[in-house]
């Protein structure tokens, strides 16, 4: 493994710790400026809706990596860049299915990891996109946003359900890093910065993209 590939995985590892420790639970110093509305901590409510969008876009990142390695070629970047996580699910199950050189355990595993991907990413779509309401005792309800029919879907939450949304999140995208390790070895992720690393930016930098 070459320095820049080192470097690369060193900040992928790193990035993984960091998670557990940013999503361990509320924090435990309330902010001095914390609101209180209807009961409902808002604070705490927006840091837990923030872990929920760090989580999201590490699970983002994870299955780009995915769809490199997969894809088996450093140009798969140009194409996942814009790609968002349900698009990359799909794309990586597909190929999965007819990746060859896969054993049929591994590959399995792998297909079960993007589909808890697949549960954890809509319910961030649910928590992120859905109308919010608040409602005494420290509950906050949502309403199904993109509705075809006159029914009403209300869900109550908690900020410390969503908090357990992110660690969701970040448990479906370390699932699926140690799927991808299974079946194509430790330097899986490597191939996703490949390019980037051989021209010194992101692709999204370069103009006409």
């Amino acid at each position: 493994m070459d320095a820049l590939s080192r470097e690369t995985y060193s900040l992928f590892t790193r990035r993984r710790r960091a998670r557990v420790r940013r999503t361990a639970g509320p924090r435990e110093i309330p902010s001095p400026r914390c609101v209180k509305l209807n009961g409902m901590d808002v604070d705490e409510l927006q840091h837990a809706l923030g872990a929920v969008v760090l989580e999201a876009a590490y699970l983002e990142r994870v299955l780009r990596q995915a769809f490199s390695a997969l894809v088996d070629s450093k140009y798969a970047a140009v194409v996942d860049e814009r790609q968002m996580a349900n698009s990359l699910i799909e794309d990586c199950e597909r190929i999965t299915r007819y990746r060859t050189g896969i054993p049929a355990p591994a590959k399995q595993a792998l297909l079960a990891a993007l589909d808890d991907c697949r549960e954890a990413n809509k319910r961030r779509n649910r928590v992120i996109h859905d109308t919010w309401a608040t409602r005494p005792g420290g509950v906050v309800v949502t309403r199904q946003a993109a509705s075809r029919t006159h029914d009403v879907t209300v869900m109550a939450r908690t900020p410390a359900e969503v908090h357990q949304l992110a660690s969701r999140l970040a448990e479906a995208a370390d699932g699926l890093a140690d799927a991808m390790a299974d079946a194509f070895g430790g330097d899986w992720a490597l191939v996703e910065d490949q390019l980037r690393l051989e021209l010194g930016h992101d692709i999204s930098a370069d103009s006409g993209f």
